[in-house]
């Protein structure tokens, strides 16, 4: 008879084997990425963000504290050319573009890149480029040629995530900048209070999806072993009103007309009354964690 070795023994059966490799942690974000695709229909993503441009293009220029330390954490020179995977409304190209010495903002919204262009003019800045394609889609050499640095801030929606951060490590010749979620996110208890009264289904519970460590596992698989900084990060959103509130509200999140009433009882028990130095009017406010992750492309960097 044959027996198997006591449990003490196990380090002895792992010892020299392999234990990389036994999550593929790409596939299994695909799968979380399909099964939110799936939730959401066959609405074109550009199509989805052109709707949405000029609210959030309103919303994140209430956020400069936040895009400050950002832009202060990139170590920029004057001399760097950089590249915004993902730039939206350019809340990180415009400020970035006052310091280097050129701006490529990628982004697959035509509606976003029209308000990024906007925000460049207001500020008298000319020294950058637009491209609307999908990342998936932009080729090296054909598209774009290299830049210093490369940086993708909550953009990170491509179904396979490790052919794009290839990319993203090809296109950079001295670094890489990724600012994404560390845990829950700020929208997250959105969803669970309030999914499934205005969508009638049970809320994504993905927000796991677009958390750091999933994209940081995902890198050492690829050989690259990257820093990653946890920080404090408020959203804070002001109105003149309610119904201010619950119009922005509508328009980013697709809220059906029908399910206003959830939308607004939601708001009415969330927002905070402004008074002092605010003039009146309401906050919504949301704390977490975000994290950035960055790495050197070359070792002079």
């Amino acid at each position: 008879m044959v027996h198997a070795p006591p449990p003490s023994d196990q380090s002895e059966i792992m010892e020299g084997k392999e234990l990389t490799g036994i999550i593929n942690w790409n596939e299994l974000r695909k799968a979380m990425i399909s099964e939110g695709r799936g939730r959401r229909g066959r609405e074109n993503p550009g199509e989805f963000w052109d709707k949405r441009a000029e609210e959030f293009n309103r919303s994140t220029k209430e956020r400069s504290e936040r895009t400050d330390r950002q832009v202060t954490s990139l170590r920029l020179n004057p001399d760097f050319t950089i590249l915004d995977v993902g730039a939206g409304t350019g809340r990180l190209s415009v400020p970035i573009a006052k310091r280097v010495r050129s701006v490529t903002a990628v982004d697959q919204s035509r509606g976003m890149l029209d308000c990024l262009e906007e925000n460049m003019a207001e500020v008298g800045l000319s020294n950058f480029h637009c491209i609307q394609k999908r990342w998936e889609n932009v080729q090296l050499g054909v598209d774009i040629e290299p830049h210093d640095v490369v940086i993708a801030s909550h953009s990170l929606g491509m179904f396979d995530l490790q052919e794009a951060l290839e990319k993203m490590n090809s296109a950079a010749k001295k670094r890489v900048y990724i600012f994404t979620s560390a845990g829950k996110w700020f929208f997250d208890d959105l969803e669970e209070e309030l999914w499934e009264r205005v969508y009638d289904r049970p809320p994504r519970r993905g927000g796991w999806r677009s958390d750091y460590m999933l994209l940081y596992n995902i890198l050492h698989e690829m050989g690259i072993y990257a820093n990653v900084e946890i920080r404090d990060a408020e959203h804070v959103q002001r109105y003149e009103s309610l119904d201010e509130a619950v119009r922005r509200w509508k328009v980013m999140r697709g809220i059906p007309e029908e399910n206003e009433p959830f939308l607004r009882e939601y708001l009415a028990k969330n927002l905070e009354g402004d008074d002092g130095e605010n003039g009146g009017g309401f906050t919504f406010r949301r704390r977490t964690k975000s994290a950035m992750i960055w790495w050197p492309t070359s070792e002079s960097s």
